[in-house]
């Protein structure tokens, strides 16, 4: 299926990508998404936040068909 993949803040500057289109198999993870679009981009972060059609999600949410856009978002710190 295609997902719209969306990076935001520091993961779209350390990456240099925005948004991308991707095909991915139903039932991946959004951790293992997160594994491949990450691989080669040592400066990102292992954990993430992340939001599938607008929706917070955890990282062992199983992405399914009617999915269509997936959003990374870097951790939140603050004080």
């Amino acid at each position: 299926m295609k997902l719209r993949v969306l990076f935001f803040a520091s993961l779209r500057d350390a990456s240099g990508v925005g948004e991308k289109q991707m095909d991915v198999e139903p039932g991946q993870s959004v951790a293992d998404l997160w594994r491949g679009v990450s691989a080669g981009f040592e400066q990102l972060p292992a954990k993430v936040l992340c939001a599938v059609n607008q929706e917070y999600v955890d990282s062992d949410y199983l992405l399914q068909e009617g999915d269509i856009e997936v959003a990374f978002f870097p951790p939140v710190t603050g004080g």
